[in-house]
């Protein structure tokens, strides 16, 4: 898996937790700008304490493991385990609830 894969990987993840890249920002102190390029591939890279932190955020882990390593029952049993998303989600946009809209309320001083 390449660093552009890593950021598709985290973006699904981002979604399937119903988060804004805002949201992420805050919980893990990385800004939603950098957190944009990440998703997109267009961020050169990126320390290994801000992507742990990332990922932590919306839900992953990073493991390491020998290059060429094949699939384990682990991953099998966690892809079992991680409902699948549609192209309509994975193209979706998360957005936060918007407040009630407030109401003018005029009064004569006195």
């Amino acid at each position: 898996m390449d660093f552009v894969e890593l950021g598709e990987a985290f973006r699904l993840a981002r979604l399937a937790a119903n988060k804004t890249q805002q949201q992420v920002a805050e919980q893990s102190g990385i800004t939603r700008a950098r957190i944009s390029r990440f998703e997109t591939g267009l961020l050169p890279e990126l320390g290994t304490v801000k992507l742990l932190s990332l990922f932590e955020a919306v839900g992953l882990e990073l493991f390491a493991r020998p290059i060429g390593h094949g699939r384990t029952l682990d991953d099998v049993l966690a892809e079992q385990r991680t409902p699948a998303l549609s192209s309509a989600e994975t193209r979706r946009r998360v957005r936060l609830p918007r407040p009630e809209a407030r109401t003018k309320i005029t009064g004569k001083g006195g």
